[in-house]
Protein backbone atom coordinates (compact mmCIF):
# COMPACT_ATOMS: atom_id res chain seq x y z
CA UNK A 1 0.00 0.00 0.00
CA UNK A 2 1.40 3.51 -1.02
CA UNK A 3 1.69 6.72 1.53
CA UNK A 4 -1.24 7.75 -0.63
CA UNK A 5 -3.03 4.99 -0.37
CA UNK A 6 -2.82 5.16 3.59
CA UNK A 7 -3.54 8.56 3.55
CA UNK A 8 -6.56 8.00 1.23
CA UNK A 9 -7.75 5.40 3.41
CA UNK A 10 -7.07 6.95 6.88
CA UNK A 11 -9.33 9.92 5.25
CA UNK A 12 -12.27 7.56 4.45
CA UNK A 13 -11.96 5.98 7.85
CA UNK A 14 -12.38 9.07 9.58
CA UNK A 15 -15.13 9.96 7.48
CA UNK A 16 -16.73 7.00 8.43
CA UNK A 17 -16.61 7.07 12.31
CA UNK A 18 -17.37 11.08 12.08
CA UNK A 19 -20.78 10.09 10.11
CA UNK A 20 -21.11 7.30 12.88
CA UNK A 21 -20.38 9.08 16.03
CA UNK A 22 -22.95 11.98 14.81
CA UNK A 23 -25.53 9.31 14.12
CA UNK A 24 -24.89 8.34 17.98
CA UNK A 25 -25.49 11.97 19.13
CA UNK A 26 -28.34 12.28 16.71
CA UNK A 27 -29.66 9.56 18.16
CA UNK A 28 -28.80 10.07 22.22
CA UNK A 29 -26.26 7.77 21.99
CA UNK A 30 -23.75 10.19 22.68
CA UNK A 31 -23.58 13.88 24.34
CA UNK A 32 -22.16 16.55 21.87
CA UNK A 33 -19.09 16.55 24.36
CA UNK A 34 -18.47 12.97 24.09
CA UNK A 35 -18.42 13.29 20.58
CA UNK A 36 -16.12 15.83 19.87
CA UNK A 37 -13.74 13.85 22.66
CA UNK A 38 -14.02 11.02 20.39
CA UNK A 39 -12.96 12.91 17.48
CA UNK A 40 -10.41 14.50 18.64
CA UNK A 41 -8.66 11.33 19.80
CA UNK A 42 -9.51 9.55 16.24
CA UNK A 43 -7.73 12.59 14.76
CA UNK A 44 -4.80 11.99 16.69
CA UNK A 45 -4.54 8.43 16.68
CA UNK A 46 -4.84 8.96 12.74
CA UNK A 47 -2.25 11.75 12.32
CA UNK A 48 0.32 9.50 14.22
CA UNK A 49 -0.36 6.66 12.18
CA UNK A 50 0.59 8.64 9.11
CA UNK A 51 3.38 9.66 10.62
CA UNK A 52 4.86 6.57 11.47
CA UNK A 53 4.17 5.38 7.97
CA UNK A 54 5.77 8.54 6.73
CA UNK A 55 8.62 7.55 8.62
CA UNK A 56 8.96 4.13 7.70
CA UNK A 57 8.44 4.47 4.10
Amino acid sequence: MQLDDREDWAVDFAETMAREIFQGVRTGVLTKAEADQLLACLRMVLDQAIERSRQHS
